[in-house]
């Protein structure tokens, strides 16, 4: 009773310092909400009800194209000319990241083909319904395969700025072409560029694997100059069973224009979507003579796939300065059932890259350590296997984000006690994260675990060093809930001010005491949330009881205080004002003894 007793008068010499204050008004003033009015756009009816009989419309398809129908973008293709002979060509998937989505619906009215089409992209969208495609004898483009006809459409509102035009290739598919030119005859540099997006029906049976649309041929290789010249944009490379050294191929016999050679080693740069798998059943090596060098490495590329593919140094383990896979720059990296093997300095190395994905793939016997990342953001590791390695830190990740290990094995890997007291197994830069789920270590040598905090859940280790800057899920729910906790406080000092100034009218006072209790009670509703999941089952049965008789306390004390204002504008400030203290001591409780 005698807390009861305490919260009431707090309530009441709270509001009594605002009467005094001058803030309440006898009137009882409501605060104005605006309301937005949402608007609702309705389609003109275009029924003719005059009862006069007209015409059967023709919609029979005036040239026979067969483009009828709802035709979705599965891919777009970009292709540039510029200066005296420099081009550029690149492939864009709908399903990759901050790609372009399109449709249009096209159908035959009156004699005339009318078009819905959608289109969005990068800062940019265009939405035209009902658009004439004006039939043209010509092709879409200078270099068109369909020589025959072409079906333009403008921009209604600006045809000088904006037009389009739809072709179809011999496999069924739609065309959607748009042309840039620039000419200067004073510098004598010309530009030009390209733009087709490529549609299927909507009914397609191709779309239902629409990966393999990224590839547009399959190849057979079987030596290493052909699987180097055989490297272009939207194509799978199959290769047959035997070793790809690249170290025996003749610089005078790449014609790959893609593929240059700088100190010693063989680069690979502005690819795009392309896939080196092994042929099925197939023993495939790719490898180099040269330690000094990476076995593979990309830059400027992206949506590379590599499968079933054994990549490593064909020398005598020892000092090295070459990864096994090397990426720069590019993108869209998966690498499936591989072996990836020293004496690579780092099985995996990888800089400035996006969406490195890893599954059922063996990371072994290198000379530096497993990975090294710097600026990637997402990589994934699924399912694999990293042993047998040595020297220096295992795991070096450098302003890397959304790195996560997921059913993973780590075994015999070791850090030369040379180096343990500064290579951590997992070495994070300040601006780094790594998440381990499911993982399992065993049999590794370090001194230290992980120089920042890494995230654990459920992972077996049997390793001895220093595990103190593992944080499990449990730990990092707890630690954002004190940093809501915090957070809510600063919010709660920010609302007392308001009520010390002294210039709120009375809506605005109970519209004030409602959001404070309403923040201090979802908080506690949180917290709850937490406890269900990571308290003992004993535990929480009796915090349940103990939850539900305060509850009950809650609401007699809130009743109480607002007794003697019951029916009155301030009723509902001393209930909220009330309410909030009570909640939030509360709160503090379950912090203090149970969110450890």
């Amino acid at each position: 009773m005698k807390r009861k007793t305490k919260m009431k008068k707090l309530a009441v010499m709270w509001l009594a310092l605002l009467l005094m204050a001058g803030m309440l008004s006898a009137c009882g003033k409501t605060k104005d909400v605006d309301t937005d009015e949402e608007e609702s756009i309705t389609e003109e009816d275009t029924s003719d009800n005059s009862g006069d009989e007209k015409e059967p419309v023709e919609n029979a398809d005036p040239h026979g194209l067969d483009v009828e129908g709802e035709w979705v973008m599965v891919y777009s293709l970009f292709h540039s000319e510029y200066g005296e002979g420099e081009e550029y060509d690149s492939c864009t998937m709908t399903s990759d990241e901050y790609s372009s989505s399109s449709s249009v619906n096209i159908k035959v009215e009156d004699g005339k083909y009318i078009a819905d089409y959608i289109y969005s992209g990068y800062e940019s969208e265009y939405r035209y319904y009902g658009a004439e495609l004006e039939y043209k004898d010509e092709p879409a483009y200078e270099d068109c395969d369909n020589k025959d006809w072409c079906l333009e459409m403008t921009d209604p509102y600006d045809a000088s700025y904006y037009n389009r035009k739809f072709t179809m290739a011999d496999d069924g598919m739609l065309i959607s072409v748009s042309e840039y030119f620039d000419e200067d005859e004073e510098d004598d540099y010309d530009y030009y560029s390209v733009t087709r997006d490529v549609y299927l029906k909507s009914t397609d049976p191709r779309l239902e694997n629409e990966e393999e649309l990224r590839y547009f041929d399959t190849v057979e290789v079987s030596d290493a100059t052909e699987l180097i010249n055989s490297l272009q944009n939207n194509r799978k490379l199959i290769l047959k069973a035997g070793t790809y050294d690249l170290s025996l191929v003749d610089d005078e016999d790449v014609t790959n224009k893609s593929v240059y050679l700088e100190w010693g080693e063989y680069r690979i740069s502005d690819i795009h979507n392309v896939c080196l798998e092994a042929e099925e059943g197939a023993d495939v090596l790719i490898c180099v003579d040269d330690a000094y060098s990476p076995v593979i490495s990309f830059e400027n590329s992206g949506n590379l796939t590599f499968r079933g593919i054994t990549a490593g140094h064909n020398v005598e383990p020892g000092y090295c300065s070459g990864s096994v896979l090397r990426f720069n720059s590019t993108y869209g990296i998966n690498i499936d059932k591989c072996n990836l093997y020293g004496c690579g300095t780092y099985g995996i190395e990888a800089d400035n890259c996006d969406n490195l994905e890893v599954t059922d793939t063996d990371i072994y016997e290198c000379t530096y350590g497993l990975l090294d990342l710097s600026g990637v953001y997402n990589a994934n590791f699924k399912n694999c296997m990293f042993r047998d390695s040595s020297d220096m830190s295992m795991i070096l990740l450098n302003s890397s984000y959304n790195i996560t290990f997921d059913d993973c094995t780590f075994k015999n890997n070791k850090i030369d006690p040379e180096y343990s007291t500064f290579s951590a197994f997992v070495n994070l830069s300040e601006y780094a994260d790594a998440t381990f789920n499911n993982c399992t270590f065993r049999d590794n040598q370090y001194k230290i675990f992980a120089n920042n905090k890494v995230k654990m859940n459920n992972c077996q280790i049997s390793d001895n060093g220093d595990m103190s800057n593992i944080e499990t899920e449990e730990d990092a729910d707890a630690s954002e809930i004190r940093r809501r906790y915090k957070d809510t406080s600063d919010q709660q000092a920010q609302i007392d001010l308001k009520f010390e100034a002294g210039n709120m009218d009375q809506a605005t006072i109970n519209q004030t005491a409602f959001e404070s209790y309403n923040m201090w009670d979802t908080l506690l509703n949180d917290i709850w949330a937490y406890l269900k999941e990571t308290l003992d089952e004993d535990k929480m049965e009796a915090l349940t009881a103990e939850e539900k008789e305060w509850v009950k306390q809650k609401e007699e004390s809130v009743k109480e205080a607002a007794a003697g204002f019951e029916g009155g504008t301030m009723q509902p400030a001393v209930e909220y004002v009330t309410g909030a203290e009570l909640t939030r001591e509360r709160v503090e409780y379950l912090l203090e003894n149970y969110v450890k």
